[in-house]
């Protein structure tokens, strides 16, 4: 005889709607946990599957996927609850987040990100880990860049993002243009920053090298001058500044240029 299942205590309503359709797929499939364990081929327990559905909570969504292929139920609806239970509790969690743009109105990273942050939450706010792993190909989703994208510290890569708008669900057409246009105009944006950067740095260099040569040339006339004059000459002073002027054979100083920082 089966062992009685125990009352969902739970605060998640969504959580108590994915354990009630759970037991209710093995009630109509008549398994067991452990038969479960056996079709799945033991990569989960006969454990894992019965706290699946105790309420306490959120199971793997990997555990829900074959605890529905068990019961030969629906994947993509457990996919659903597990998702919805997820989203539940990410929003009781951060309940306060700021305004999500529309796609069509990105043009900047944060923007996107903001955007990004959105859809991971309503699609149940997968640990990036696992997001790593349904994306496929070994480094194609690094879980690093999600985690550095969800804070706003970079721009996913092109690969990056159509594989996690994959692994998030976005399957429509129309909407993954939406996406790639709006990743576009952030990347552009990001690459005209990144320029400006560069050219105001090396504005600055130039501008200090400019500066050197100056100081350098005016110390090398003044050498000059005192060697014309004869008697004020400090000779230690010139040996000093020897490896710094260039030679001329008239006495001239001879312009020093700026360094080329093209």
């Amino acid at each position: 005889m089966a062992r009685p299942e125990h009352p969902i205590l739970t605060s998640n309503p969504h959580l108590e709607e994915l354990a009630q359709w759970l037991r209710a797929q093995r009630r109509a499939a008549g398994v067991t946990h452990r038969e479960m364990a056996e079709m799945s081929g033991h990569a989960f327990s006969a454990t894992t599957f019965s706290r699946a559905t105790d309420g306490k909570r959120i199971p793997r969504l990997r555990v829900v996927e074959a605890y529905a292929r068990a019961c030969r139920a629906p994947v993509k609806q457990a996919q659903r609850h597990w998702q919805a239970a997820r989203t539940y509790a990410a929003n009781q969690r951060t309940p306060a987040r700021a305004e999500v743009p529309r796609l069509d109105h990105v043009y900047t990273r944060t923007q996107l990100n903001k955007a990004l942050q959105h859809l991971y939450y309503t699609s149940g706010a997968m640990p990036v880990n696992e997001m790593e792993r349904r994306a496929g190909a070994h480094g194609e989703l690094p879980h690093s860049s999600v985690l550095r994208m969800l804070a706003d510290q970079t721009l996913l890569e092109y690969a990056q993002l159509t594989a996690f708008l994959r692994v998030c669900g976005v399957t429509d057409g129309v909407e993954w243009e939406r996406w790639r246009r709006a990743w576009q105009r952030a990347w552009k944006r990001q690459e005209m920053e990144k320029m400006g950067g560069r050219l105001a740095r090396r504005h600055k260099s130039s501008t200090r090298s400019q500066r050197s040569t100056r100081d350098t040339n005016e110390t090398a006339a003044d050498v000059y001058s005192d060697f014309d004059r004869g008697p004020r000459f400090d000779f230690p002073l010139y040996v000093a500044l020897a490896g710094r002027l260039p030679h001329s054979s008239d006495r001239e100083p001879v312009a020093v240029a700026a360094t080329d920082w093209v």
